[in-house]
């Protein structure tokens, strides 16, 4: 009797062994198919300034990408913005930004334009949703798909 419970248990152990490697096998082929993405919203220089190098760079952030939905965080200078992005086709897309320390948030819409094998040039329009007049501003970004 207590080689048949044995044999039972151990049988229900292999079957959780490949229950396990698939469900493993199946989570990074997901990941496989995932798409890291890195873009940075060219900023405007202030009154007076000339564009330099850290217009590029203030607002430089990583994504990542499954399907049609892209999410990640974005240096806003000295803070962060939480990101995600909806692609609309092929080249149309919707994106949001959150900012971590005045909850404030912003809805846009953009065009993404193949310059050169994954690099983008991406032009959007961006509103900011707290701002009572509802004027929002043209923004432009690069933007290259790992």
């Amino acid at each position: 009797m207590a080689h048949t419970q044995e044999k039972h248990f151990l049988t229900k152990k292999n079957k959780m062994k490949k229950i396990f490697l698939t469900s493993v096998l199946s989570l990074m082929t997901i990941f496989a198919s995932a798409q890291f993405m890195v873009t940075s919203m060219i900023s405007e220089p202030a009154d007076g300034e000339e564009m330099s190098l850290d217009n590029l760079t203030d607002n430089i952030g990583v994504m990542y990408s499954f399907g049609k939905i892209s999410v990640g965080i974005m240096m806003n200078g000295e803070e962060y913005d939480l990101a995600a992005r909806y692609s609309l086709g092929e080249k149309l897309f919707a994106y949001g930004l959150i900012t971590t320390e005045e909850e404030n948030v912003s809805l846009g819409v953009g065009y993404s334009l193949n310059v050169w094998n994954e690099l983008y040039i991406e032009p959007s329009y961006l509103m900011d949703l707290e701002n009572e007049d509802y004027e929002g501003e043209l923004k432009l970004s690069l933007t290259y798909k790992l």
